[in-house]
């Protein structure tokens, strides 16, 4: 496929735009992984036979009080990932399974090797269908408007946060 200056541009920042949704989805795993290793206020931790102390009463509340904090920070980046899987309806199955397993795996190698073996993608394939996704969801996302980790916290920080 032979592109010009301006398509080489969109592919590149589209390219961006794909990284930072793949960063963005392994934070919210991270985050969900933090969540999960936080008791919850009905965890057996948190029981005494002899009464309740001042000291577990606040670490409840701080407990509960980040459980709080972390349940709202993946909202709102589950809210940027699934505005952006939306917009990947527009694309072809053999497009929306790239970009899945792009978002999804953990390495290069390990995306090839499951597009190859899941998938029965090739590289070349691969290689072909990218600058077209690219270009195709051009007409629907700005990707000049990149949702970095930065940018999320910073939106946390004033939403939730700073309140």
């Amino acid at each position: 496929m032979k592109c010009t200056a301006e398509q080489l541009d969109i592919i590149k920042k589209g390219k961006e735009y794909l990284k930072s949704i793949r960063t963005l989805k392994r934070e919210r795993f991270h985050l969900l992984e933090e969540y999960d290793d936080i008791p919850s206020p009905h965890s057996p931790s948190f029981e005494e036979n002899k009464g309740i102390s001042i000291s577990q009463i606040s670490r409840f509340n701080d407990y509960t009080q980040k459980r709080d904090l972390l349940l709202k920070k993946i909202e709102l980046f589950n809210q940027y990932i699934d505005q952006f899987v939306l917009y990947t309806v527009y694309l072809s199955s053999r497009q929306r399974q790239i970009i899945n397993i792009y978002l999804e795996a953990p390495s290069y190698q390990e995306m090839i090797d499951q597009l190859e073996n899941k998938y029965y993608i090739s590289i070349s394939t691969y290689k072909r269908e990218l600058p077209e996704i690219c270009l195709a969801l051009s007409h629907i996302i700005d990707f000049d408007d990149l949702p970095t980790l930065d940018k999320l916290n910073q939106i946390f920080y004033l939403k939730y946060v700073k309140k």
